[in-house]
């Protein structure tokens, strides 16, 4: 028998959406707690009739980007910190960025839930990865465990996912500070009204993508977590006031991650997992004689705290993020002479980086048509980065899930690259996006 749900698809108004956080698919979530057999409620639904005779469901949901990016240089060329010139291309051309297919449910108890998504990408060489999936048991609000693939959670803007960014993409200052994915365990829950917590011990800071195996990843664990606060009213998911909040609704909180990059690897070089971080002008920190003259680092400490908040009411909108990031304990290998391959001998050294992503929006027609403008400044050792950036989205039927947007970014010396928001290292010139984001 095939029952269909009469209620409508409702954002997802809960902050941060917990377990939803960083993933969904859709700003949707199914309303019907009677829905039953096979149906539509903001996602396709295989539940069953008897779920005490026949434990299991299954929610399929789907969204994809497809996007033109172009950049005008106004420079020709860069120079890294190892004195290495580097050339700067423009771009035009297309691209679907984030095609994404995935299933959740549960499997023999209600509480035993699953969650899987496969994502493909035209910049990822066509290829369909498995870009996260757990297996979690929630055991009350206040806590649900989790094993799996997900979000280090050191960034409260990386959290809340690329389907409701505020422009095209994420921020300059998040894509550089930011960890990534890693496989691992965490919790999360509502320990307290509209207080809500994710903590996570994982691989690293970055290893996604990453084979498991001493070439690639070390043997050193990533701890990270977060705490956000719905200080008044209920800010709801992402940073436009989609919702259109009649009183003023505000969120705060805060993150912290740490982990060790120990190397070299078995080959005496550095690993892939340490090639993530970047100094503040792009500069891979594993580049040869970057911090040390003759020397390659191979091993160092990472520690990154940031503080955020965000506001909605009538229309507008503002969120702010601040990341403090320190480098310390390096040690790494003599790159030329006499002692090539040697253990060096390298002086004590910090590395202090600090900087934010702010952003602002109003929508001119409530609900449809947005309007918003960004800045992202990166300081300290190696640095400036800085980046500005306005645009606008269109809401075509109220929610993210059929959206159109536009920006435009200038950037001074791009400290990140990452190909979901197009960000290219040492690029100083103008970026330009266009995209069409649907999702069922």
């Amino acid at each position: 028998m095939i029952r269909r749900s009469a209620s409508a698809p409702v954002l997802d108004e809960r902050s941060g959406s917990l377990s939803g956080v960083g993933v969904s698919n859709t700003d949707v979530l199914s309303t019907g707690e009677d829905s039953y057999g096979l149906g539509y409620d903001g996602g396709f639904y295989f539940n069953p009739d008897d779920p005490e005779k026949d434990p299991y469901s299954m929610k399929l949901n789907g969204r994809m980007q497809f996007r033109y990016i172009g950049f005008a240089r106004s420079q020709q060329t860069w120079t890294d910190s190892a004195g290495t010139v580097l050339p700067i291309d423009n771009r035009s051309d297309f691209e679907i960025e984030r095609g994404r297919l995935s299933f959740k449910g549960f499997i023999l108890d209600p509480d035993l839930q699953y969650f899987i998504n496969f994502d493909f990408d035209t910049d990822d060489r066509d290829q369909v990865i498995i870009h996260d999936f757990w297996v979690n048991r929630k055991f009350s609000d206040a806590l649900n465990v989790f094993v799996g693939k997900a979000f280090v959670p050191g960034s409260r803007e990386w959290l809340n996912g690329s389907t409701t960014t505020r422009l095209v993409d994420r921020t300059l200052a998040c894509t550089f500070f930011r960890p990534d994915r890693t496989v691992g365990i965490w919790a999360e829950g509502e320990y307290l009204e509209n207080r809500y917590y994710r903590a996570m011990i994982g691989d690293g800071f970055n290893t996604t993508g990453r084979k498991t195996n001493a070439t690639e990843i070390d043997g050193n664990f990533v701890y990270s977590g977060t705490t956000w606060w719905d200080v008044s009213g209920n800010h709801g998911r992402g940073y436009s006031d989609l919702e259109d909040h009649d009183n003023s609704a505000m969120e705060i909180g805060t993150s912290f991650t740490y982990g060790q990059q120990d190397g070299p690897g078995p080959f005496e070089q550095p690993r892939i997992e340490q090639n993530f971080v970047r100094l503040a002008d792009g500069t891979r920190v594993t580049t040869p004689d970057v911090i040390f003259p003759g020397v390659t680092v191979d091993q160092y400490d990472i520690a990154l705290w940031a503080v955020d908040a965000a506001w909605k009411w009538r229309g507008w909108s503002f969120d702010m993020e601040y990341y403090f990031r320190q480098l310390s304990n390096f040690a790494g290998k003599y790159n030329s002479g006499p002692n090539d391959g040697q253990q060096a001998v390298v002086p004590s050294e910090v590395i202090y980086n600090h900087g934010f992503g702010m952003e602002a929006g109003y929508f001119l027609i409530p609900k449809r048509f947005e309007v918003n403008f960004r800045t992202s400044q990166i300081y300290g050792d190696y640095g400036p980065s800085r980046g500005y950036a306005g645009g606008v989205n269109w809401f075509v039927n109220g929610t993210h899930n059929y959206k159109w947007s536009f920006d435009a970014t200038q950037l001074y010396g791009s400290a990140a690259t990452n190909s979901g928001p197009n960000y290219v290292a040492g690029q100083t010139g103008v970026l330009f996006r266009m995209q069409l984001q649907a999702a069922f």
